[in-house]
């Protein structure tokens, strides 16, 4: 039996959904019904009431759950014990994005380790879904991640906690003309629309643009020429001035002083949002506590 199933039953018995389940436990609908299904092949037993609704458990799913969250809870403990054990000590791993891996860690860690000492950092990058399925399933000890309402990270406030370390922002950006004017600028026309460098809908980045650029004030005519899950590849199409790209600040930040890009926006306009970092409550090795204490300032 894979303890994972007994992680998704838990979390089953609690949302009494199969769909809100399986976003918690950051799987398809399908997946988390397969798990749940050979559960109960294990157990020789249906363990969910399916035909109503709410679902509820059956008599020999309500004797199981006492049973799995203890065996759940003594598994993760266990395993964190031995994680932490020994030499593996000064090791912490971080779940984060790849542009947050770039833009936002190495200030957070030079700051960190002036209060916590010195650590080994094994960043894990990723999705926003892949960082919190890391830290739920015990493979990450902390979670940074972008974070915004169109963002739910679907993480149990009772099993997790976190803290704002900063603010970012994302910022129209072109590669200048000899002029200094920005070769692609907002907001375009019918005729004359502006080449876009686009993130894919599925990227965190993205969805958050999308947010922002619903909430305008003003009609904007754009054509979209590339798209890409990976921040960087826009970033380094806009310096070659392919077209416009809404980029993190904290990215292009060193392009803006030297003029290598120009803001593509007169407004001024940027889409805002936070980056947090987030970490178990039950945590208990010493190293990690030190961190999350030397973190907490800057979410004051």
């Amino acid at each position: 039996m894979d303890h994972k199933w007994l992680e998704d039953f838990i979390a089953l018995a609690r949302e009494r959904s199969f769909s809100r389940a399986a976003e918690l436990r950051h799987v398809t609908q399908p997946q988390f019904s397969r798990r749940i299904r050979a559960l109960e092949l294990w157990a020789g037993a249906e363990l969910v009431n399916r035909a109503v609704m709410p679902l509820a458990l059956t008599a020999a799913g309500e004797a199981l759950l006492p049973v799995a969250r203890r065996a759940a809870s003594g598994l993760n403990e266990v395993w964190a014990r031995i994680r932490h054990a020994g030499a593996a000590l000064d090791w912490v791993t971080l779940a984060t994005g790849r542009t947050l891996s770039r833009t936002a860690v190495p200030d957070w860690l030079a700051r960190v380790k002036q209060g916590a000492g010195e650590f080994r950092l094994r960043i894990l990058t990723g999705s926003i879904h892949e960082g919190a399925a890391a830290l739920e399933q015990g493979t990450a000890d902390f979670l940074l991640s972008f974070t915004h309402p169109r963002l739910p990270l679907l993480l149990d406030e009772r099993a997790f906690e976190g803290t704002t370390l900063g603010t970012e922002e994302l910022v129209a950006v072109s590669a200048p003309q000899p002029s200094g004017r920005p070769r692609h600028a907002l907001p375009g026309t019918a005729d004359k629309p502006v080449p876009v460098l686009g993130y894919a809908p599925t990227l965190a980045l993205g969805q958050i643009l999308q947010d922002g650029l619903s909430r305008a004030a003003r009609d904007l005519h754009l054509h979209l020429v590339t798209e890409s899950d990976f921040a960087e590849s826009l970033h380094e199409q806009a310096l070659q001035g392919v077209g416009l790209a809404w980029l993190p600040r904290g990215l292009v930040g060193g392009d803006l002083r030297s003029g290598r890009l120009v803001e593509a926006d007169g407004t001024g306009a940027a889409v805002r949002f936070e980056i947090r970092l987030y970490r178990p409550r039950s945590q208990r090795n010493e190293l990690v506590q030190r961190i999350w204490a030397a973190s907490l300032p800057f979410g004051r």
